[in-house]
């Protein structure tokens, strides 16, 4: 998940966003860390007060492919 990055970069610390969304800042630790799973639901709130798309978070966009991996598409 992008989570972290996505609030480092906004300069939102832990216990702000879980101020925006109404969880504690321990549990937005566990959820960057990766040992919270998320839900659907709190995916999104997370994203909206992130103000992001919630495919955002998911995973690191996709490098963009070599010219050979072009051809060979």
């Amino acid at each position: 998940m992008r989570i972290r990055d996505i609030r480092k970069n906004l300069r939102i610390t832990q216990a702000e966003l879980g101020s925006r969304i109404g969880l504690p800042q321990s549990e937005i630790s566990r959820i960057e860390c990766g040992h919270r799973t998320l839900s659907v639901p709190r995916l999104y709130s997370i994203a909206a007060a992130l103000a992001v798309h919630p495919a955002a978070l998911l995973d690191e966009p996709p490098s963009p492919a070599s010219p050979s991996e072009r051809l060979a598409a």
